[in-house]
């Protein structure tokens, strides 16, 4: 009984290594990262102001100064999506999503005079600018219908 299990074991043994013999090494597969097309530098947008002011750049627009009370107005045609302070940190904020299919994010302002749902037109009035610490100004910004910030800038 002893020389068969013994006999089985080196019969396993060897099926096993014959088993690991047979593989033949292999390389890790390499496969190279397609080559990202190099993107030109985006051209920004370019807007009219939607005040008479001088804007400054922000972290995501632009802030524009100008004299207290001065009125704002619409770029585009559109619609509003929002009016309200609720965005502590921006004051009185509009977004009008315009026919172009950017949204104009107007904050920092004084009054307002649209409401959320609203149809504007070109150049309507939508409120006045706002203080923003020492300076009078408003705030703005241009984005996609998803939220994103978009490089842009005014026509002079």
């Amino acid at each position: 009984m002893v020389p068969m299990v013994f006999l089985l074991f080196i019969f396993i043994s060897s099926c096993v290594q014959i088993e690991i013999r047979d593989k033949k090494p292999t390389a890790p597969k390499y496969t190279p990262k397609p080559q990202e097309a190099v993107k030109p530098k985006e051209q920004p947008v370019v807007v009219p102001m939607p005040v008479k002011g001088t804007p400054t750049k922000s972290e995501r627009g632009y802030f524009i100064k100008t004299a207290c009370g001065e009125f704002f107005r619409a770029l585009e045609n559109g619609k509003v999506l929002y009016a309200g302070d609720d965005l502590k940190s921006h004051g009185l904020v509009v977004m009008v999503e315009q026919e172009n299919g950017y949204i104009a994010v107007y904050t920092k302002a004084g009054n307002l005079f649209v409401k959320k749902g609203e149809m504007v037109k070109k150049a309507q009035v939508l409120g006045r600018v706002g203080r923003d610490r020492e300076n009078c100004g408003i705030g703005f910004e241009l984005r996609l219908q998803d939220g994103s910030p978009i490089n842009f800038e005014f026509s002079r």
